[in-house]
Protein backbone atom coordinates (compact mmCIF):
# COMPACT_ATOMS: atom_id res chain seq x y z
CA UNK A 1 0.00 0.00 0.00
CA UNK A 2 2.74 2.31 0.87
CA UNK A 3 4.66 1.73 -2.06
CA UNK A 4 1.36 2.20 -4.54
CA UNK A 5 0.88 5.90 -2.35
CA UNK A 6 4.70 6.29 -3.45
CA UNK A 7 3.83 5.78 -7.06
CA UNK A 8 0.80 7.63 -7.27
CA UNK A 9 2.61 10.69 -5.60
CA UNK A 10 5.33 10.27 -8.33
CA UNK A 11 2.57 10.39 -11.07
CA UNK A 12 1.11 12.90 -9.94
CA UNK A 13 5.16 14.90 -9.45
CA UNK A 14 5.39 14.04 -13.57
CA UNK A 15 2.38 15.52 -14.44
CA UNK A 16 2.39 18.59 -12.44
CA UNK A 17 5.77 19.20 -14.34
CA UNK A 18 4.90 18.51 -17.15
CA UNK A 19 1.16 20.42 -16.95
CA UNK A 20 3.97 23.72 -16.12
CA UNK A 21 6.20 23.23 -19.14
CA UNK A 22 3.39 22.81 -21.22
CA UNK A 23 1.56 25.86 -19.84
CA UNK A 24 3.66 27.89 -22.48
CA UNK A 25 1.97 31.30 -24.43
CA UNK A 26 3.38 30.11 -28.03
CA UNK A 27 3.29 32.78 -31.01
CA UNK A 28 4.10 31.63 -34.50
CA UNK A 29 3.83 33.64 -37.57
CA UNK A 30 2.61 31.64 -40.67
CA UNK A 31 2.55 33.49 -44.29
CA UNK A 32 0.66 31.82 -47.70
CA UNK A 33 0.82 32.46 -50.84
CA UNK A 34 -0.65 35.44 -51.98
CA UNK A 35 -2.66 33.53 -54.44
CA UNK A 36 -4.92 31.95 -51.80
CA UNK A 37 -7.87 33.41 -50.43
CA UNK A 38 -9.05 33.46 -47.10
CA UNK A 39 -11.71 30.94 -47.79
CA UNK A 40 -8.79 28.84 -49.92
CA UNK A 41 -6.96 28.84 -46.51
CA UNK A 42 -9.67 27.56 -44.11
CA UNK A 43 -10.49 24.48 -46.65
CA UNK A 44 -6.60 23.40 -46.51
CA UNK A 45 -7.02 19.54 -45.06
CA UNK A 46 -3.64 19.31 -43.12
CA UNK A 47 -3.68 22.79 -41.65
CA UNK A 48 -7.26 21.98 -39.99
CA UNK A 49 -5.99 18.40 -38.79
CA UNK A 50 -3.13 19.57 -37.14
CA UNK A 51 -5.82 22.69 -35.46
CA UNK A 52 -7.20 19.97 -33.83
CA UNK A 53 -4.54 18.49 -33.14
CA UNK A 54 -2.49 20.57 -31.23
CA UNK A 55 -5.61 23.24 -30.54
CA UNK A 56 -4.19 26.10 -31.77
CA UNK A 57 -6.38 30.03 -33.14
CA UNK A 58 -5.48 31.19 -36.74
CA UNK A 59 -5.56 34.91 -36.70
CA UNK A 60 -4.61 37.93 -38.38
CA UNK A 61 -1.21 38.49 -38.01
CA UNK A 62 -0.74 42.48 -38.85
CA UNK A 63 -2.37 45.03 -37.68
CA UNK A 64 -2.33 46.78 -40.86
CA UNK A 65 -5.97 47.24 -42.45
CA UNK A 66 -6.26 46.42 -45.48
CA UNK A 67 -6.71 49.52 -46.90
CA UNK A 68 -2.93 49.36 -46.31
CA UNK A 69 -1.69 46.36 -47.37
CA UNK A 70 -3.27 47.08 -50.62
CA UNK A 71 -1.51 50.47 -50.92
CA UNK A 72 2.02 48.76 -49.73
CA UNK A 73 1.55 46.45 -52.45
CA UNK A 74 0.57 48.72 -55.22
CA UNK A 75 3.23 50.72 -54.66
CA UNK A 76 6.05 47.66 -54.95
CA UNK A 77 7.96 47.92 -58.34
CA UNK A 78 8.09 44.19 -57.11
CA UNK A 79 4.47 43.56 -55.79
CA UNK A 80 5.69 42.49 -52.65
CA UNK A 81 2.65 41.61 -50.22
CA UNK A 82 2.07 41.65 -46.92
CA UNK A 83 -1.17 39.63 -47.78
CA UNK A 84 -1.72 36.21 -46.06
CA UNK A 85 0.73 36.52 -43.36
CA UNK A 86 -1.35 35.24 -40.33
CA UNK A 87 -0.18 34.64 -36.28
CA UNK A 88 -1.12 31.30 -34.56
CA UNK A 89 -2.00 31.14 -30.99
CA UNK A 90 -1.63 27.94 -29.02
CA UNK A 91 -0.19 26.20 -25.91
CA UNK A 92 2.12 23.88 -26.46
CA UNK A 93 5.61 23.19 -24.52
CA UNK A 94 8.82 23.84 -26.71
CA UNK A 95 8.86 19.95 -28.28
CA UNK A 96 5.50 19.88 -28.97
CA UNK A 97 5.27 23.57 -30.84
CA UNK A 98 8.53 22.64 -32.99
CA UNK A 99 7.08 19.59 -34.61
CA UNK A 100 4.07 21.96 -35.08
CA UNK A 101 6.17 23.81 -36.69
CA UNK A 102 7.95 21.53 -38.97
CA UNK A 103 4.63 20.06 -39.86
CA UNK A 104 2.94 23.25 -41.01
CA UNK A 105 6.09 24.05 -42.84
CA UNK A 106 5.40 21.01 -45.30
CA UNK A 107 1.84 22.51 -46.27
CA UNK A 108 1.77 23.60 -49.77
CA UNK A 109 0.98 27.04 -50.19
CA UNK A 110 3.33 27.74 -47.05
CA UNK A 111 6.17 30.29 -47.88
CA UNK A 112 7.15 30.83 -43.74
CA UNK A 113 6.73 29.61 -40.62
CA UNK A 114 8.73 30.40 -37.27
CA UNK A 115 8.34 30.70 -33.88
CA UNK A 116 8.85 34.32 -32.34
CA UNK A 117 10.40 35.67 -29.25
CA UNK A 118 8.18 35.60 -26.31
CA UNK A 119 10.33 37.25 -23.76
CA UNK A 120 11.61 41.22 -24.90
CA UNK A 121 15.59 40.98 -26.66
CA UNK A 122 17.78 43.30 -25.12
CA UNK A 123 18.26 46.12 -27.55
CA UNK A 124 21.72 46.80 -28.99
CA UNK A 125 23.31 48.52 -25.72
CA UNK A 126 26.68 49.45 -25.01
CA UNK A 127 28.57 45.92 -23.95
CA UNK A 128 31.73 45.09 -21.54
CA UNK A 129 33.93 47.13 -20.84
CA UNK A 130 32.58 50.33 -20.82
CA UNK A 131 33.65 53.00 -22.98
CA UNK A 132 35.92 55.59 -21.38
CA UNK A 133 34.03 59.16 -21.11
CA UNK A 134 34.90 61.69 -23.39
CA UNK A 135 34.56 65.51 -24.06
CA UNK A 136 31.44 67.36 -22.98
CA UNK A 137 31.00 68.53 -26.50
CA UNK A 138 29.09 65.92 -28.91
CA UNK A 139 31.73 66.08 -31.47
CA UNK A 140 30.13 63.20 -33.86
CA UNK A 141 28.47 66.43 -34.48
CA UNK A 142 31.48 67.54 -36.30
CA UNK A 143 33.52 67.27 -39.36
CA UNK A 144 36.13 64.47 -39.69
CA UNK A 145 35.27 61.36 -37.24
CA UNK A 146 32.47 63.13 -37.11
CA UNK A 147 29.46 62.97 -39.71
CA UNK A 148 29.74 66.86 -40.02
CA UNK A 149 25.74 67.41 -39.55
CA UNK A 150 27.04 71.01 -38.18
CA UNK A 151 27.32 71.67 -42.21
CA UNK A 152 24.11 71.09 -42.46
CA UNK A 153 23.13 73.42 -39.32
CA UNK A 154 25.13 75.72 -40.59
CA UNK A 155 22.92 76.44 -43.65
CA UNK A 156 19.81 76.00 -41.47
CA UNK A 157 18.87 72.15 -42.66
CA UNK A 158 18.24 70.48 -38.91
CA UNK A 159 15.40 68.44 -40.09
CA UNK A 160 12.72 70.47 -40.89
CA UNK A 161 9.67 68.17 -42.38
CA UNK A 162 10.61 65.14 -41.49
CA UNK A 163 8.32 62.46 -39.32
CA UNK A 164 10.43 60.15 -37.18
CA UNK A 165 9.33 56.93 -35.89
CA UNK A 166 11.67 54.44 -33.62
CA UNK A 167 10.70 50.90 -32.15
CA UNK A 168 12.10 50.74 -28.34
CA UNK A 169 11.60 49.85 -25.16
CA UNK A 170 10.75 53.39 -23.25
CA UNK A 171 11.87 56.75 -23.39
CA UNK A 172 11.85 59.43 -20.38
CA UNK A 173 9.60 62.35 -21.83
CA UNK A 174 10.73 64.32 -18.90
CA UNK A 175 13.69 64.65 -19.36
CA UNK A 176 15.02 68.04 -19.48
CA UNK A 177 16.20 67.77 -23.17
CA UNK A 178 13.03 66.50 -24.55
CA UNK A 179 10.02 68.34 -22.46
CA UNK A 180 10.10 70.60 -25.07
CA UNK A 181 10.64 68.71 -28.28
CA UNK A 182 7.20 67.08 -30.09
CA UNK A 183 7.91 63.67 -28.45
CA UNK A 184 5.65 60.95 -27.54
CA UNK A 185 4.43 57.32 -27.22
CA UNK A 186 2.00 55.40 -29.83
CA UNK A 187 -1.31 55.77 -29.33
CA UNK A 188 -2.97 53.95 -26.90
CA UNK A 189 0.64 52.27 -25.73
CA UNK A 190 1.98 52.39 -22.13
CA UNK A 191 5.49 51.25 -21.77
CA UNK A 192 5.05 47.64 -19.82
CA UNK A 193 6.03 48.13 -15.91
CA UNK A 194 9.06 45.50 -16.62
CA UNK A 195 10.68 47.52 -18.48
CA UNK A 196 13.69 48.22 -16.30
CA UNK A 197 15.93 51.70 -16.62
CA UNK A 198 18.70 49.53 -18.76
CA UNK A 199 15.27 49.51 -21.23
CA UNK A 200 13.69 52.67 -21.30
CA UNK A 201 17.03 54.79 -21.09
CA UNK A 202 18.19 52.77 -23.56
CA UNK A 203 15.57 55.28 -26.03
CA UNK A 204 16.27 58.04 -23.40
CA UNK A 205 19.52 58.09 -25.35
CA UNK A 206 18.12 57.70 -28.35
CA UNK A 207 15.68 60.19 -28.22
CA UNK A 208 18.96 62.63 -27.46
CA UNK A 209 21.11 61.77 -30.07
CA UNK A 210 18.23 62.51 -32.79
CA UNK A 211 16.00 64.98 -31.81
CA UNK A 212 17.05 66.34 -28.04
CA UNK A 213 16.51 70.45 -27.73
CA UNK A 214 18.86 72.69 -29.87
CA UNK A 215 19.20 75.28 -27.25
CA UNK A 216 21.77 76.80 -24.40
CA UNK A 217 21.80 74.10 -22.15
CA UNK A 218 22.45 69.96 -22.15
CA UNK A 219 22.41 68.26 -25.70
CA UNK A 220 21.58 68.70 -29.22
CA UNK A 221 19.75 66.53 -31.36
CA UNK A 222 20.83 66.29 -34.72
CA UNK A 223 17.47 66.23 -36.23
CA UNK A 224 16.34 68.43 -33.52
CA UNK A 225 14.11 70.70 -35.72
CA UNK A 226 12.19 67.45 -37.37
CA UNK A 227 8.37 67.37 -37.00
CA UNK A 228 7.76 64.80 -34.39
CA UNK A 229 9.60 62.23 -32.52
CA UNK A 230 7.13 58.82 -31.58
CA UNK A 231 8.31 56.03 -29.91
CA UNK A 232 6.55 51.96 -30.55
CA UNK A 233 7.53 50.64 -27.53
CA UNK A 234 8.23 46.73 -28.04
CA UNK A 235 6.70 45.73 -24.33
CA UNK A 236 3.76 47.33 -23.50
CA UNK A 237 1.36 46.62 -20.90
CA UNK A 238 -1.92 46.18 -23.69
CA UNK A 239 0.26 43.98 -25.56
CA UNK A 240 3.11 42.80 -23.45
CA UNK A 241 6.14 42.16 -25.89
CA UNK A 242 5.16 41.93 -29.19
CA UNK A 243 7.69 43.13 -31.87
CA UNK A 244 5.75 42.81 -34.78
CA UNK A 245 2.73 45.06 -33.16
CA UNK A 246 5.21 47.82 -32.88
CA UNK A 247 6.80 47.27 -36.30
CA UNK A 248 3.35 47.35 -37.63
CA UNK A 249 1.82 50.02 -35.90
CA UNK A 250 5.24 52.34 -37.04
CA UNK A 251 4.40 50.94 -40.53
CA UNK A 252 0.59 51.81 -40.32
CA UNK A 253 1.14 55.26 -39.35
CA UNK A 254 3.82 55.92 -41.44
CA UNK A 255 3.75 57.81 -44.97
CA UNK A 256 6.47 57.81 -47.79
CA UNK A 257 9.22 60.07 -46.54
CA UNK A 258 9.11 59.42 -43.21
CA UNK A 259 12.01 57.63 -41.27
CA UNK A 260 11.04 54.72 -38.97
CA UNK A 261 14.60 53.52 -36.46
CA UNK A 262 14.71 49.74 -35.97
CA UNK A 263 16.66 50.27 -31.90
CA UNK A 264 16.39 46.13 -32.04
CA UNK A 265 18.54 43.24 -32.43
CA UNK A 266 17.49 39.74 -32.95
CA UNK A 267 19.29 36.15 -32.62
CA UNK A 268 21.52 34.74 -35.19
CA UNK A 269 23.85 32.05 -35.23
CA UNK A 270 25.07 30.25 -32.45
CA UNK A 271 22.46 32.60 -30.65
CA UNK A 272 24.27 36.04 -31.53
CA UNK A 273 22.78 39.30 -32.30
CA UNK A 274 21.96 40.74 -35.59
CA UNK A 275 20.23 42.72 -37.45
CA UNK A 276 16.10 42.35 -36.19
CA UNK A 277 15.47 41.52 -39.90
CA UNK A 278 16.57 38.09 -39.88
CA UNK A 279 13.49 37.33 -38.29
CA UNK A 280 11.21 36.95 -41.38
CA UNK A 281 8.22 38.78 -40.46
CA UNK A 282 10.16 41.46 -39.96
CA UNK A 283 11.87 41.51 -43.42
CA UNK A 284 8.31 41.15 -45.20
CA UNK A 285 7.09 44.69 -43.22
CA UNK A 286 10.44 46.05 -43.66
CA UNK A 287 10.23 45.46 -47.57
CA UNK A 288 6.86 46.53 -48.02
CA UNK A 289 7.72 49.85 -46.01
CA UNK A 290 10.56 50.67 -47.77
CA UNK A 291 8.77 50.19 -51.21
CA UNK A 292 6.32 52.21 -50.31
CA UNK A 293 8.45 55.42 -50.01
CA UNK A 294 8.96 55.06 -46.01
CA UNK A 295 12.86 55.18 -44.72
CA UNK A 296 14.10 52.53 -42.64
CA UNK A 297 17.04 52.88 -40.62
CA UNK A 298 18.25 49.69 -38.24
CA UNK A 299 21.06 48.07 -36.56
CA UNK A 300 23.01 45.54 -37.49
CA UNK A 301 23.12 43.79 -33.68
CA UNK A 302 25.87 43.42 -31.49
CA UNK A 303 26.44 39.90 -32.09
CA UNK A 304 29.56 40.15 -34.54
CA UNK A 305 27.58 37.96 -36.66
CA UNK A 306 28.90 37.28 -40.16
CA UNK A 307 26.09 37.84 -42.35
CA UNK A 308 27.81 36.76 -45.67
CA UNK A 309 28.36 32.90 -43.54
CA UNK A 310 26.57 30.03 -45.20
CA UNK A 311 24.15 30.09 -42.17
CA UNK A 312 22.59 33.03 -43.54
CA UNK A 313 22.07 32.26 -47.16
CA UNK A 314 18.29 32.08 -46.86
CA UNK A 315 18.25 35.24 -45.22
CA UNK A 316 20.32 37.15 -48.40
CA UNK A 317 18.22 34.90 -50.46
CA UNK A 318 15.23 36.76 -49.79
CA UNK A 319 17.02 39.89 -51.65
CA UNK A 320 17.39 43.63 -50.61
CA UNK A 321 15.06 44.46 -47.89
CA UNK A 322 15.95 48.30 -48.54
CA UNK A 323 16.59 49.06 -45.31
CA UNK A 324 19.82 51.59 -44.16
CA UNK A 325 21.54 48.37 -42.32
CA UNK A 326 23.86 50.19 -39.33
CA UNK A 327 26.97 48.87 -38.07
CA UNK A 328 29.92 49.97 -35.07
CA UNK A 329 32.42 51.94 -35.74
CA UNK A 330 35.38 53.54 -33.80
CA UNK A 331 35.47 56.89 -32.70
CA UNK A 332 38.60 57.80 -34.55
CA UNK A 333 39.55 58.75 -38.32
CA UNK A 334 40.72 55.17 -38.47
CA UNK A 335 36.41 54.65 -38.38
CA UNK A 336 37.54 51.03 -37.66
CA UNK A 337 35.16 48.20 -36.96
CA UNK A 338 34.30 47.39 -32.91
CA UNK A 339 35.00 43.66 -32.24
CA UNK A 340 31.21 42.96 -31.77
CA UNK A 341 29.72 44.55 -34.74
CA UNK A 342 28.00 42.24 -36.96
CA UNK A 343 29.08 42.80 -40.11
CA UNK A 344 29.30 41.54 -43.90
CA UNK A 345 27.95 43.04 -47.39
CA UNK A 346 24.21 43.67 -46.68
CA UNK A 347 25.66 46.48 -43.67
CA UNK A 348 25.76 49.80 -45.44
CA UNK A 349 27.34 52.17 -43.32
CA UNK A 350 28.34 53.11 -40.18
CA UNK A 351 27.91 55.19 -37.47
CA UNK A 352 29.89 55.63 -33.87
CA UNK A 353 29.90 52.62 -31.51
CA UNK A 354 31.47 54.43 -28.84
CA UNK A 355 31.89 57.59 -27.07
CA UNK A 356 28.32 59.72 -27.70
CA UNK A 357 27.20 61.97 -25.39
CA UNK A 358 23.65 61.97 -25.35
CA UNK A 359 20.71 61.95 -22.56
CA UNK A 360 20.10 59.06 -20.41
CA UNK A 361 21.35 57.52 -17.67
CA UNK A 362 23.39 54.47 -19.44
CA UNK A 363 26.85 54.31 -19.08
CA UNK A 364 29.39 56.67 -17.89
CA UNK A 365 26.68 58.74 -16.71
CA UNK A 366 26.51 62.73 -15.71
CA UNK A 367 23.31 63.42 -13.12
CA UNK A 368 23.01 66.76 -12.10
CA UNK A 369 21.23 67.16 -8.12
CA UNK A 370 20.61 63.66 -8.68
CA UNK A 371 17.82 64.61 -11.08
CA UNK A 372 16.79 61.63 -13.69
CA UNK A 373 15.38 64.19 -15.81
CA UNK A 374 18.73 65.93 -15.69
CA UNK A 375 21.44 62.57 -16.49
CA UNK A 376 23.88 62.24 -19.41
CA UNK A 377 25.72 59.67 -20.46
CA UNK A 378 29.37 60.45 -21.84
CA UNK A 379 29.39 56.46 -23.36
CA UNK A 380 26.63 55.32 -24.94
CA UNK A 381 27.94 52.75 -27.30
CA UNK A 382 27.08 49.75 -29.40
CA UNK A 383 24.78 49.73 -32.92
CA UNK A 384 22.52 51.27 -30.71
CA UNK A 385 24.45 54.37 -30.89
CA UNK A 386 25.35 53.95 -34.51
CA UNK A 387 21.76 53.43 -35.68
CA UNK A 388 21.28 56.84 -33.52
CA UNK A 389 23.80 59.01 -35.30
CA UNK A 390 22.97 57.62 -38.88
CA UNK A 391 19.37 57.94 -38.19
CA UNK A 392 19.54 61.60 -37.31
CA UNK A 393 21.93 61.97 -40.23
CA UNK A 394 19.48 60.94 -42.29
CA UNK A 395 16.80 62.50 -40.78
CA UNK A 396 18.92 65.92 -41.75
CA UNK A 397 19.80 64.52 -45.44
CA UNK A 398 16.17 63.86 -46.25
CA UNK A 399 14.86 67.45 -45.01
CA UNK A 400 17.51 68.61 -47.46
CA UNK A 401 15.90 67.24 -50.16
CA UNK A 402 12.49 68.14 -49.30
CA UNK A 403 13.64 71.61 -48.77
CA UNK A 404 14.93 71.61 -52.22
CA UNK A 405 12.52 69.99 -54.02
CA UNK A 406 9.11 69.46 -51.81
CA UNK A 407 9.71 65.49 -52.14
CA UNK A 408 11.58 62.65 -50.56
CA UNK A 409 14.22 60.44 -51.06
CA UNK A 410 13.73 56.89 -50.57
CA UNK A 411 15.58 54.43 -48.09
CA UNK A 412 17.67 52.98 -50.82
CA UNK A 413 18.38 56.50 -52.70
CA UNK A 414 19.46 58.13 -49.19
CA UNK A 415 21.59 54.49 -48.19
CA UNK A 416 23.12 54.92 -52.07
CA UNK A 417 24.50 58.22 -51.51
CA UNK A 418 25.80 57.69 -47.72
CA UNK A 419 27.89 55.08 -49.14
CA UNK A 420 29.18 56.59 -52.62
CA UNK A 421 30.26 60.09 -50.53
CA UNK A 422 30.95 58.20 -47.18
CA UNK A 423 34.43 58.24 -45.78
CA UNK A 424 35.57 54.72 -45.91
CA UNK A 425 35.89 52.34 -43.12
CA UNK A 426 39.22 51.18 -41.28
CA UNK A 427 40.39 47.51 -42.11
CA UNK A 428 38.89 44.36 -40.60
CA UNK A 429 35.38 43.10 -41.79
CA UNK A 430 32.79 44.76 -43.79
CA UNK A 431 30.58 47.82 -41.81
CA UNK A 432 30.51 50.07 -44.75
CA UNK A 433 31.71 54.00 -44.80
CA UNK A 434 31.20 56.80 -42.09
CA UNK A 435 28.22 59.35 -43.96
CA UNK A 436 29.91 62.53 -44.13
CA UNK A 437 26.63 65.31 -44.58
CA UNK A 438 29.12 67.99 -46.70
CA UNK A 439 29.74 65.31 -49.54
CA UNK A 440 25.89 63.84 -49.37
CA UNK A 441 24.28 67.28 -49.84
CA UNK A 442 26.51 68.20 -52.45
CA UNK A 443 25.71 64.94 -54.31
CA UNK A 444 21.96 66.06 -53.85
CA UNK A 445 22.83 69.59 -55.43
CA UNK A 446 24.83 67.60 -58.60
CA UNK A 447 21.57 65.15 -58.72
CA UNK A 448 19.30 68.20 -59.00
CA UNK A 449 21.30 69.86 -61.45
CA UNK A 450 20.80 67.96 -64.57
CA UNK A 451 22.47 70.36 -66.26
CA UNK A 452 21.79 70.64 -69.84
CA UNK A 453 21.55 74.85 -70.45
CA UNK A 454 24.91 76.01 -71.90
CA UNK A 455 26.65 76.24 -68.45
CA UNK A 456 30.11 77.47 -70.12
CA UNK A 457 27.91 80.51 -71.08
CA UNK A 458 25.72 80.90 -67.72
CA UNK A 459 26.39 82.88 -64.55
CA UNK A 460 24.32 83.29 -61.74
CA UNK A 461 25.35 85.35 -59.37
CA UNK A 462 27.25 87.01 -57.00
CA UNK A 463 26.20 84.24 -54.59
CA UNK A 464 25.92 84.78 -51.68
CA UNK A 465 24.17 88.57 -52.56
CA UNK A 466 22.40 90.89 -50.29
CA UNK A 467 20.59 92.75 -53.03
CA UNK A 468 20.50 91.56 -56.37
CA UNK A 469 20.92 87.94 -58.80
CA UNK A 470 21.99 88.76 -62.20
CA UNK A 471 21.63 85.45 -64.29
CA UNK A 472 23.42 85.58 -67.85
CA UNK A 473 22.56 82.88 -70.01
CA UNK A 474 22.27 81.80 -73.66
CA UNK A 475 18.72 81.29 -73.70
CA UNK A 476 17.06 79.04 -76.37
CA UNK A 477 14.55 81.32 -78.47
CA UNK A 478 12.17 78.35 -79.44
CA UNK A 479 11.50 77.61 -75.52
CA UNK A 480 10.88 79.88 -72.78
CA UNK A 481 13.08 79.39 -69.81
CA UNK A 482 11.55 80.18 -66.39
CA UNK A 483 13.11 81.45 -63.17
CA UNK A 484 11.61 79.78 -59.90
CA UNK A 485 12.98 80.86 -56.79
CA UNK A 486 12.03 78.96 -53.31
CA UNK A 487 13.07 78.79 -49.55
CA UNK A 488 14.38 76.39 -47.33
CA UNK A 489 10.52 74.96 -46.70
CA UNK A 490 10.40 74.36 -50.41
CA UNK A 491 8.25 77.21 -50.34
CA UNK A 492 7.71 79.18 -53.63
CA UNK A 493 8.53 82.93 -53.39
CA UNK A 494 8.96 84.19 -56.66
CA UNK A 495 8.29 83.14 -60.64
CA UNK A 496 9.30 84.49 -63.58
CA UNK A 497 9.53 84.25 -66.92
CA UNK A 498 12.90 84.86 -69.07
CA UNK A 499 12.63 87.18 -72.17
CA UNK A 500 16.86 88.02 -73.04
CA UNK A 501 19.79 86.67 -71.52
CA UNK A 502 20.70 89.05 -68.72
CA UNK A 503 17.96 89.37 -66.31
CA UNK A 504 18.33 91.31 -62.71
CA UNK A 505 16.40 90.08 -59.67
CA UNK A 506 15.74 92.18 -57.08
CA UNK A 507 15.82 90.47 -53.65
CA UNK A 508 16.44 93.28 -51.03
CA UNK A 509 12.59 92.55 -49.71
CA UNK A 510 13.54 89.09 -48.61
CA UNK A 511 14.60 87.33 -45.58
CA UNK A 512 18.15 86.58 -44.98
CA UNK A 513 18.89 82.76 -45.55
CA UNK A 514 19.36 80.07 -48.05
CA UNK A 515 16.91 79.89 -51.22
CA UNK A 516 16.88 77.34 -54.37
CA UNK A 517 17.17 79.03 -57.71
CA UNK A 518 15.72 77.28 -60.50
CA UNK A 519 15.92 77.29 -64.24
CA UNK A 520 13.80 75.16 -66.21
CA UNK A 521 13.38 75.27 -70.06
CA UNK A 522 11.51 72.37 -71.51
CA UNK A 523 12.97 68.87 -70.07
CA UNK A 524 16.23 71.42 -69.20
CA UNK A 525 16.86 72.19 -65.76
CA UNK A 526 19.29 73.33 -63.08
CA UNK A 527 19.27 74.02 -59.41
CA UNK A 528 21.55 76.23 -57.80
CA UNK A 529 21.62 77.50 -53.89
CA UNK A 530 21.45 80.88 -53.15
CA UNK A 531 22.59 82.70 -49.66
CA UNK A 532 21.24 86.14 -48.89
CA UNK A 533 23.20 87.39 -46.15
Amino acid sequence: MRNLLILIFILLLAHSANSQNSDIKQTIYIKFEQSLTNNDINKITQLNSLKQKYTFVLKKGLNLTDKKIKTLSNTSKEKHSLKNIFKIETVLDNSETKQLITQLNKIKGVLYCYKTAQNPIPPPHDISPITSSFETNQTYIESDPGVNVRYAWNQGVNGTGINIKAIEYGVNLNHEDLDHQNISLAPNTTVNSGATLAYTEHGTSVAGVVFSNYGTYGTSGLAHNANEYILYPEWTQENNYDRVLAVTNAIQDSSPGDIIIYEMQTSGQNGNYVLAEFEQVIWDLTKAATDAGIVIVAAAGNGNGNLDDAFYTSYNNRGDSGAIIVGAGSANTSHSPLSYSSHGNRVNVQGWGQNVYTTGKTASTVVINNDLNQTYTTGFGGTSSATAVVGGFTAVLQSYYFQLTGNYLTSIQLRDIMVSTGIPQGAGKHIGPLPNMEAAMNQIDLSLSTIKFNTSNLYIGPNPTSDYINIKTDLNTTKKTTLILYNILGQEILKKELNHSNTKIDIRTLNLGIYILKLESGLNKIAKKIIIN
